[in-house]
């Protein structure tokens, strides 16, 4: 193994990275985080997302070939109302936090999303605590009501909240959640280009 090899790089305490990420996730799934841990929950897209510039490129394209497919539980009006919820919420705060220790498992399995470079999750999973979102609605409307919450978000020179399940994010690592997130839900939108 190459020395720069970052899968091989060594921790404080001497285990070797790809050795602490298999262990975090071992311990994730151990704690019922399996889900997520899983793989992409997609129907074959796989999209992979690091920018809210990536989020918004694919979000034009779904809005150019409408209609799209939903391989998920939820319209098209509703995934995109929950996506904005969630990246309003990192600059105003969460309506209700997981445990700390919850956080503390939910932190090591981000941290393996990120070596990843994806997440999978319950596409089904509302934000804990958060107003009911409707099951259907003007796609318009919530395509807009995402964009703003997007360019909040790029512009906003506040401190950011602690992500509900995560924990403290860095403004770097808030991005890629929010990107994972958002690349997560439209794997699993399809639509013909015209």
């Amino acid at each position: 193994m190459h020395p720069t090899d970052s899968t091989e790089q060594l921790s404080p305490k001497g285990m070797s990275r790809k050795a602490f990420l298999k262990l975090t996730a071992g311990v994730a799934l151990a704690a019922g985080f399996s889900p997520m841990l899983a793989g992409c929950s997609n129907n074959g897209r796989a999209l992979r997302f690091k920018t809210i510039n990536d989020i918004l490129q694919e979000l034009a394209l779904i809005e150019v070939n409408q209609p799209v497919t939903m391989q998920q539980p939820w319209s098209l009006y509703k995934v995109l109302q929950h996506m904005a919820q969630s990246m309003e919420y990192s600059m105003t705060g969460y309506p209700q936090m997981d445990s700390a220790a919850m956080q503390a498992i939910a932190k090591l399995a981000f941290n393996t999303f990120k070596a990843q470079g994806y997440m999978s999750h319950d596409l089904g999973a509302v934000v804990p605590g958060a107003p009911e979102i409707p099951a259907d609605g003007p796609v318009e409307e919530s395509m807009l009501r995402f964009r703003n919450a997007a360019s909040d978000f790029q512009n906003f020179t506040g401190v950011l909240f602690p992500h509900f399940s995560y924990g403290n994010l860095s403004y770097a690592d808030w991005e890629l959640a929010h990107a994972f997130h958002a690349a997560d839900h439209f794997s699993s939108i399809t639509y013909t280009t015209v």
